[in-house]
């Protein structure tokens, strides 16, 4: 079976190594996605362990329709009432980028005819309740080349369900995750963030040193379709519960505003992770002896002050960024020439879209060892 993961434009590579590692064999890779085959259980490990993906498709077809009539011959021919339920609700959404079809609306409703036709036809109804477990189909149409695709998971999966609370603009925990792991955190030393807002990267750095998958507090749409093994699923679900474990290291999250460090209390207690706390000034920054790794998101956008705040800000990251020469660093940054005023060349800078907002991703190795 074939499998297409969504990711932020950019952490298609963490993907990738994701999937290799849960044992996934890869496909394809292309912008913003990670196509990979895997067993029918495997729509529910993924939901369960990728950190960086926000939606698993599972690819039912691909055709090259040049015609309407050729799109409706495509999908109908897929055997839609072995996978669907009574009842089903059927949702079709559509998206077309330089393709011969491109009304997304009539490539909606012709998706949505071939699929009720089909499923009338096999089981001799006349009429669809709608009213049982979802079904949300895509069909994607690039350069002529279309994907025939049911979404497994539901509430995207940046949606952990331990955020209850957070400040302006915050990270996805998918995408604070990617910085993560491209910043080569494994929870093999201490970590850092000194301005953790909400927690979210915090959060996500506690969960990579405990080996806790991050979908195990949420359920996924796949697990309502009746699809899936009861049994195998409690036993992954039991599987990935067993894996978890004390982290090894500090995870240390701080932030001048006493309001974002309640925030980020109560979502380190709704992920059940342990978090070090603690009302602190980037210019007070102490703890930080031997090496470790310090991920941060500073202030922009909406989080943005004053430009004279800024400017402070900027020049208390160029100190410890000086100083901090044992550790490894990623500040992410709404600023393009970052590295020139905090004074230290990153070794890598890459380019993000954290929303609509173009953002850059500094990254430091260190510079001695401890």
């Amino acid at each position: 079976m074939k499998y297409l993961a969504t990711t932020s434009f950019g952490m298609e590579g963490v993907l990738k190594n994701e999937c290799v590692l849960q044992g996934f064999t890869i496909e394809q890779v292309e912008m913003g996605m990670v196509v990979f085959s895997g067993s029918l259980m495997d729509m529910l490990h993924a939901n369960l362990t990728l950190r960086t993906a926000e939606r698993i498709f599972w690819v039912l077809g691909e055709a090259k329709p040049k015609t309407f009539d050729q799109l409706y011959d495509f999908v109908t021919a897929y055997p839609f009432e072995d996978i669907m339920s009574a009842k089903a609700e059927i949702i079709v959404n559509a998206k077309s980028y330089r393709s011969t079809l491109y009304s997304l609306r009539d490539i909606q409703r012709i998706t949505k005819k071939a699929i009720v036709d089909r499923y009338f036809r096999k089981k001799g109804l006349r009429y669809l309740d709608e009213t049982g477990a979802q079904y949300s189909y895509l069909l994607r149409i690039e350069k002529d080349q279309a994907y025939l695709l049911l979404d497994t998971t539901g509430e995207p999966l940046h949606k952990r369900g331990y955020r209850q609370q957070h400040n302006q603009a915050p990270l996805r925990e998918n995408f604070a995750a990617g910085l993560l792991l491209l910043s080569r955190y494994f929870g093999k030393g201490d970590f850092c963030d000194p301005l953790c807002g909400s927690g979210t990267i915090a959060i996500e750095a506690a969960m990579i040193a405990m080996d806790k998958a991050p979908g195990l507090e949420r359920g996924f749409q796949c697990e309502e379709w009746k699809l899936l093994d009861e049994k195998e699923s409690r036993m992954l679900r039991h599987s990935l519960r067993e894996r978890i474990k004390p982290a090894e290291f500090k995870v240390m999250a701080y932030d001048n505003d006493p309001r974002a460090i309640t925030m980020a209390r109560r979502n380190a207690k709704m992920a059940n992770v342990k978090l070090e706390l603690k009302v602190q000034d980037l210019r007070d920054l102490q703890g930080l002896s031997g090496g470790g790794t310090l991920v941060t998101n500073m202030p922009y956008g909406e989080r943005m002050g004053t430009a004279q705040e800024i400017l402070v800000l900027e020049e208390l990251m160029a100190h410890q960024v000086q100083s901090l020469d044992t550790w490894r660093l990623g500040i992410l940054s709404g600023s393009p020439d970052l590295s020139k005023k905090l004074g230290r060349r990153a070794n890598k800078v890459r380019k993000f879209y954290n929303g609509q907002l173009e953002t850059w991703f500094y990254q430091y190795d260190p510079t001695k060892r401890w």
